[in-house]
């Protein structure tokens, strides 16, 4: 069944692309009541909500206010969008969120900050100005505010966004000690550098990358073979497949396929109706 939200990516141009993933429009034709699997892990957002509010199920059905910074995660989540969906997601790409919000990563972890904590009264009444808008002019609006706020003294040091290109690149197989030799770091150096900028270890960020890519392949098919994609991704089995699916998303592969989820284009995240 095809779910009523529909997203719709716009990306950043200039400057602004080298920090924002893509701006993610959320809408649907009428009310809704959907659940979404966020596989974004270690990206950070910042949803700004013109319409009801999305609730994070798996923190006990947490209300995310408009233009809070969700953290990294850990595991997925699912999120339920409910009501009047109308909402602009900022997603950043991993790392490059201090450079504008100004937190400590490590304390984001799992949590999110709340809007009258993290931006400036007239920040948050231009954002609430965005709200007669069309889309384009939202995400103009939010992308000439952001980069009002950019301080580039806090951006993360050159070898992270290498190291978190390099994952994306190679869909999340590659190693650590790779990692740290094309960087010519230490694991150490490496490491340190994440958890300062990124907030979680470059492991991780590996290990979400891999489930995630795997994850939008076996979508795409009527009756996925998960032995010959645990060995297309790299994993040792289809046992380690199924620990490595279990631990960061919640769900084994075959209840993920059950699930009639369809994969949300470029947004680390699949859905289903409820």
């Amino acid at each position: 069944m095809t779910s009523p939200l529909k997203m719709t990516l716009y990306r950043p141009p200039g400057r602004l692309g080298s920090y924002v993933r893509a701006f993610q429009v959320f809408s649907a034709a009428q009310p809704v009541l959907v659940s979404v699997l966020d596989f974004g892990g270690v990206d950070i957002s910042v949803p700004v909500c013109f319409g009801d509010p999305v609730l994070v199920e798996d923190w006990e059905r947490a209300e995310v206010p408009s233009a809070a910074v969700v953290g990294p995660r850990r595991q997925a989540v699912w999120l339920r969008f409910q009501g009047r969906v109308d909402q602009v997601n900022i997603s950043f790409f991993p790392g490059a969120a201090g450079a504008f919000v100004g937190l400590p990563m490590p304390e984001l972890v799992g949590r999110m900050a709340s809007p009258d904590d993290v931006w400036p009264h007239d920040f948050r009444e231009a954002v609430a100005e965005l709200e007669p808008l069309p889309p384009e002019q939202r995400v103009a609006g939010l992308a000439e505010l952001l980069l009002a706020r950019l301080e580039p003294g806090r951006e993360p040091r050159p070898e992270v966004r290498e190291a978190v290109r390099l994952i994306r690149a190679s869909r999340g197989r590659v190693t650590v000690r790779w990692l740290a030799d094309e960087l010519n770091l230490s694991i150490s150096q490496l490491e340190r550098s994440f958890a300062r900028h990124v907030g979680v270890g470059p492991k991780l960020l590996a290990r979400q990358t891999r489930v995630c890519a795997l994850a939008a392949e076996a979508t795409g098919l009527a009756s996925p073979s998960w032995a010959l994609l645990a060995a297309r991704y790299g994993y040792a089995d289809q046992a380690h497949l199924a620990r490595e699916f279990r631990e960061l998303t919640g769900l084994t592969p075959s209840r993920f396929a059950r699930s009639d989820a369809e994969f949300l284009p470029d947004a680390a995240a699949c859905r289903r109706a409820v």
